[in-house]
């Protein structure tokens, strides 16, 4: 019998990766009649964004690959915590399934980066990311699913974004095989990345580890 729970887990309550650390700021919202103007001081810079009550999903994707690539700490942590309370977690017999699609990634983000603009979702994909435990997370039995639409994100952003934003379940790993699975996976991911074309990815990818170790990939 499964079990689904929506919601922040236990599995997702540590941090997968240390924080990529720049200058800190603080956020004020101005709300207008056909827009939401937020303002980001900085303590080096003043940077004023306005965005429309509605977006594409496209559009929506280009506002995100803005802000992450000037994101903190504190605003990374921000996407961390709004994607776990998204995340849904499924237990099967001995599997865990921790897992969040695409639609609802991109809907978390934007919730944080702009609260009060809408997303017209018109895409056909369904791309899903999630991280299968097979058995006690300790023992390191698991399998990694980065969708198409993260991977490239991943490609643009880093793995470290990557593992903040979207990959934090591998943070309940203790020990040293937390260390292990986390090394492994960022070293397969870069080199994909690396010989990925200018056009991105077009499918997912499925990263198996047994005993902590990598053994291989597959598409989704």
């Amino acid at each position: 019998m499964k079990k689904v729970v929506t919601g922040t887990s236990l599995i997702l309550s540590v941090v997968l990766l240390g924080a990529i650390f720049v200058d800190s700021g603080a956020d004020t919202i101005e709300a207008h009649a056909d827009t939401t103007s937020e303002a980001k001081v900085n303590t080096s810079s003043q940077v004023s964004n306005a965005y429309p009550k509605f977006v594409s999903a496209d559009k929506a994707d280009q506002i995100i690959d803005n802000y992450l690539s000037t994101a903190d700490a504190q605003q990374l942590q921000e996407i961390q915590n709004k994607v776990e309370s998204v995340a849904k977690t499924t237990v099967d017999g001995e599997d865990t399934t921790v897992s969040i699609s695409d639609e609802a990634m991109q809907t978390a983000i934007m919730s944080v980066i702009a609260p009060n603009t809408g997303i017209f979702q018109t895409r056909s994909s369904k791309g899903k990311t999630k991280i299968v435990w097979h058995g006690a997370a300790k023992k390191g039995n698991v399998d990694i699913y980065i969708s198409s639409h993260m991977l490239n994100v991943a490609k643009k952003q880093g793995f470290n974004v990557l593992a903040q934003i979207c990959l934090l379940p591998l943070g309940a790993i203790p020990g040293g095989v937390g260390f292990v699975v986390r090394s492994a996976l960022k070293n397969a991911l870069g080199e994909i990345l690396v010989k990925a074309s200018g056009k991105g990815f077009a499918k997912g990818r499925v990263f198996h580890f047994r005993g902590a170790k990598y053994k291989s990939w597959s598409y989704q």
